[in-house]
């Protein structure tokens, strides 16, 4: 038996293990069965078996050029070679598809990732607007959650006094200001590095009964899915914040039940009450 040891992006091994999970197979086999099908032509094309249904579902898009690309426009299918504008822009809009969705988000946000860059690299701190909500904060990095598709700027605002995460769609760079950063607990920011949760849940946890049902989704259910801790019988500790706590079990619904900490349990309980009333 040949052993095969590759070494991969965090991102490609994370997906490839969410993929085992989800579709309820084992390393073996999924890496096995990519190597299989893959071996000779390194390109995915199961959509088209579709086609045998009938004629594929098409959709048109279409747009107007701005300015500065309508200036260029035809210099740019000359450059390219391009005989059929269709066929070219198709390329592009599968090109940008093919990426994961927090690539696609970076590549949309890259002038604001470039600025937020750039002032970590000073060290320098930043005036963003978030919301409505005008903020200066210290900036540290750009991560992802390793089971989400959304990127976050971790950082300290100043405006209130602690630690966030910031969602990169979201957030709008004012200014990149003269004051320099001065640091805070150098620790708990390589800390949250590390261990990144765009919740900042460390240190909390969340004591969950879970059916058999219950088991069954969670191990579907990735995105966002709490830092398993212990399990003791039905019962299961969750390492996490209340906030995701309720992001994410309330898509549970009487399959996971919320025993501690108390407060959590009884905002649970009001928002089922609520809903409950809709009905």
């Amino acid at each position: 038996m040949k052993k095969i040891r590759v070494t991969v992006p965090e991102d490609i091994w994370r997906m490839m293990k969410n993929d085992i999970e989800e579709f309820g197979i084992n390393n073996n086999k999924l890496c096995n069965y990519i190597l299989e099908k893959l071996k000779y032509r390194k390109e995915i094309d199961t959509e088209k078996e579709l086609e045998t249904q009938g004629r594929p579902l098409k959709k048109i898009i279409q747009f107007d050029l701005n300015v500065s690309n309508k200036e260029i426009y035809y210099d740019v299918l000359r450059d390219n070679g391009v005989d059929v504008e269709a066929e070219f822009f198709r390329d592009l809009f599968e090109k940008y598809c093919s990426k994961f969705k927090y690539i696609r988000e970076l590549f949309v946000f890259q002038d604001t990732v470039k600025q937020i860059l750039e002032a970590i690299r000073e060290k320098k701190k930043l005036k963003l607007k978030y919301g409505a909500k005008l903020t200066t904060v210290e900036p540290y990095f750009i991560k992802r959650d390793e089971q989400g598709d959304e990127n976050f700027l971790f950082c300290y605002c100043e405006t209130e006094k602690k630690y966030h995460n910031y969602k990169l769609k979201d957030l709008e760079v004012v200014s990149i200001l003269d004051e320099k950063i001065k640091g805070k607990d150098k620790k708990y920011i390589e800390n949250v590095r590390k261990n990144f949760d765009p919740f900042l849940g460390n240190g909390n946890f969340i004591k969950v009964r879970l059916t058999e049902e219950g088991m069954k989704m969670f191990k579907g259910l990735t995105n966002y899915r709490p830092k398993l801790i212990e399990k003791n019988d039905d019962i299961y500790t969750f390492e996490t914040s209340n906030e995701n706590a309720k992001l994410y079990f309330r898509q549970f619904s009487k399959e996971a039940v919320i025993l501690e900490p108390k407060e959590l349990r009884e905002e649970m309980k009001k928002d089922f009450l609520e809903a409950l009333a809709n009905y």
